[in-house]
């Protein structure tokens, strides 16, 4: 099914919502920012995106139309309420958008109702996706819990600790979409599917050990990962190297320590700077928490420090792991985008000298 059709289903579905005689003052409320003291709406995507990332804040996705009753009536009952206004004012970007006017950014979401709340944090990571009415009280809880689950820049105790959860056998050969054609192709019996088959963004962005599925899968530099829904499959092809574990999937501790490469475990993964390192035991994790900058670099160019500013200024400047790049099997780190897209650029031959 074509992308234009799947939109023209969705904005369909939404109008078999529409009560007779919505007037159109709906549809100008629905554009317009609300006034003080309200929720303080925004009514463009990507800048309200670019406003969560400088404010480090949390982006409030409102999906509504002026066909559908329930956004009228949250307009009415929820968004008013002191409790939603406060907290948007002190951990949200708000922005209200018209779903068939922004049709791809809805499908992107897996969209099928309206009223839609959609959270992400500034990386767009999804926190949190709920369709359908939401009440004061309720809203409130959605907008808390979000909140709540939000994964700090940097915290050290912040691990996947689920060792309840065995790892289980890669099944039979499933199907795979290549990420570089965009289209489905059979995994052979000796592909091997990655984090035995558990979802990388459920892991980082959720730090739980959820099974992919079988019709949510890609292959990445030669890798195959599972996801569990759609919504996790969205946000890896748009941001790969966020979720794909450091290291190639190696325990860090056991290359620096012992000098061998050993497959990491899901189970004992560790998040640092929002990358996902995997240990091969437990004691190998509690070794890479007690010193993380120690271990996090293995396997990076340069012991961490961004190329561009070593070749361009001969300076020593640490990068960021959550602002990496692989390239010619080799991985650097910078420490914003902007030294990333200036290595990019660059001509093989005019990149870091070693």
């Amino acid at each position: 099914m074509t992308p234009q059709r799947s939109a023209m289903r969705f904005v369909h579905r939404c109008l078999l919502l529409a009560l007779a005689g919505t007037s159109q003052s709906v549809a100008a409320r629905c554009d317009e920012p609300s006034p003080e003291p309200g929720v303080p709406w925004r009514t463009d995507y990507a800048s309200a995106l670019e406003e969560a990332r400088a404010a480090d804040r949390l982006l409030w996705i409102q999906f509504t139309g002026p066909w559908c009753p329930n956004c009228l009536r949250m307009e009415q009952e929820s968004f008013p309420a002191p409790d939603v206004v406060a907290r948007t004012r002190s951990d949200f970007v708000a922005v209200k958008l018209r779903a068939d006017v922004d049709e791809e950014l809805a499908l992107g979401f897996n969209l099928t109702g309206l009223p839609a709340t959609v959270l992400v944090d500034p990386s767009r990571t999804v926190l949190a996706v709920h369709q359908g009415y939401l009440g004061p009280d309720d809203l409130d809880g959605v907008l808390g819990r979000a909140v709540a689950a939000r994964t700090p820049r940097f915290n050290p105790e912040d691990l996947v600790d689920d060792t309840r959860i065995a790892s289980e056998p890669v099944g039979p050969p499933q199907l795979a979409r290549d990420r570089t054609a965009d289209v489905a192709r059979p995994l052979k019996r000796e592909d091997h599917v990655e984090l035995s088959g558990y979802c990388p963004v459920s892991l980082v962005a959720e730090k739980k050990l959820v099974e992919g599925q079988a019709e949510y899968a890609v292959s990445h530099e030669g890798r195959v990962y599972k996801f569990a829904n759609l919504v996790t499959f969205n946000l890896f092809r748009r941001d790969p190297e966020r979720y794909v574990p450091a290291n190639d999937g190696r325990c860090p501790v056991e290359q620096l320590e012992q000098g061998r490469e050993a497959p990491g475990d899901p189970r004992y993964g560790a998040l640092y700077k929002g990358r996902l390192y995997l240990c091969a035991s437990v004691e190998d994790r509690l070794r890479f928490v007690q010193d993380p900058e120690r271990y996090s670099t293995v396997g990076v160019e340069a012991q961490g420090n961004c190329p561009h500013c070593l070749d361009a200024e001969g300076l020593a400047v640490p990068g960021d792991p959550r602002f990496s790049l692989t390239q010619g099997g080799r991985r650097y780190w910078f420490p914003d985008e902007s030294h990333r897209d200036a290595f990019m650029s660059l001509a093989p031959s005019q990149t870091i000298r070693r």
